[in-house]
């Protein structure tokens, strides 16, 4: 397992870098976390971290697919080093913003819970940006000699931290002393972030050759 230890903390390195990052996934759970409650943050977050688990077993098929050929294989860990280099220098350009409103709102309007899955399914799995993402971590984390049992722990790993990080993220969006500290810090947090995953993706790149 000792040889599979790099590939398993790059990969899990750029994806916790990557989740801490707000997208939209963070608003589609703030906004119901704070207009219906902790409940429907976390039956979101469910939805949210399903459609992720699509998109890693179909991103994780593709690369089983061409994973043999190493020259195409080597063409796509370059294109998703060039990737996370993007996801970097978008991060790195982000203005400090508003996170929340001024006035939260609580609304007593109640949904059942298969539509508060079905906000956060179809949020997650309409976003085209989720594939390239996770297509690009198993490209830099896999090769043509990883058994498929540590593909199958890599995979479980990426749905478990997407859904715990989503549960946590209901719990500080509900808290106010964690609401603030994310309007003081999150550009900071992303900055840092940018400057991680643009290390990583070098270090991919340097490696390769």
């Amino acid at each position: 397992m000792e040889i599979y230890l790099s590939g398993f903390i790059t990969l899990a390195l750029a994806h916790f870098v990557a989740l801490l990052s707000p997208g939209v996934d963070f608003f589609i759970i703030l906004s119901n976390s704070s207009k219906y409650g902790k409940l429907s943050g976390i039956v979101t977050s469910f939805g949210i971290a399903i459609a992720n688990l699509v998109y890693i077993l179909l991103a994780l098929l593709g690369i089983s697919l061409i994973k043999e050929n190493e020259n195409i294989f080597l063409v796509i860990k370059l294109l998703g080093s060039l990737y996370l280099i993007y996801i970097a220098f978008m991060l790195l350009k982000t203005k400090k913003r508003e996170l929340f409103s001024k006035e939260e709102i609580k609304s007593k309007k109640q949904k059942n819970l298969i539509k508060y899955f079905s906000i956060g399914f179809l949020s997650a799995i309409l976003n085209p940006k989720n594939s390239i993402f996770y297509f690009t971590m198993f490209s830099i984390s896999i090769n043509s000699t990883t058994p498929l049992f540590v593909q199958t722990f890599y995979a479980l790993w990426m749905f478990i931290a997407v859904l715990l990080w989503d549960i946590f993220i209901v719990y500080l969006v509900t808290s106010k002393k964690s609401k603030a500290f994310l309007e003081k810090y999150s550009n900071k947090v992303e900055k840092i972030c940018g400057l991680i995953l643009l290390f990583i993706a070098s270090f991919i790149i340097i490696d390769s050759f």
